[in-house]
């Protein structure tokens, strides 16, 4: 038999939630608007899974992609399953395949490359081969844009 959590019992555990997740928040808010590529990764993080402040994909894609552009790797996987599920963008299998295959080239070899290769093989499944070839292409004018970024 379960039981219901009372409306005080819900207020109780989200005050205590607010006060444990708010200071990780502003910190991560504060580190990220200074162009720290992880505590970018965190924010977008804590506005996915509601942490500190209101539960906001749309934003948690916006520092997510902050962090990729630094080549943050977690970030571009977190970027092919928003656009995989439709989460604060539009569902489009070919930029999540797109992040995906980026995620998978830049993880070194072991779990976290293995599960960005999953997930990619998953919607590939899904995926005409002209859509796989769209991604791979946008993959590869990501990657060269971004080594010349870094190079400069």
């Amino acid at each position: 038999m379960t039981s219901a959590r009372s409306d005080g019992e819900k207020g109780l555990l989200s005050s205590i939630a607010g006060f444990v997740f708010k200071p990780a928040f502003d910190a991560a808010e504060k580190g990220a608007k200074q162009g720290n590529p992880f505590e970018q990764f965190n924010l977008g993080l804590m506005y996915y899974k509601g942490r500190g402040t209101a539960q906001d994909y749309t934003k948690a894609v916006n520092w997510w992609r902050r962090a990729a552009e630094q080549g943050f790797t977690e970030a571009l996987n977190n970027l092919g399953m928003s656009y995989g599920n439709g989460d604060g963008v539009e569902q489009d299998y070919v930029q999540a395949h797109k992040w995906f295959d980026l995620a998978a080239s830049r993880h070194p070899p072991g779990r976290k490359r293995r599960n960005s290769e999953r997930d990619r093989d998953f919607l590939a499944k899904k995926m005409t081969a002209a859509q796989i070839a769209e991604a791979q292409r946008l993959a590869g004018e990501w990657m060269a844009a971004f080594d010349n970024r870094e190079n400069k």
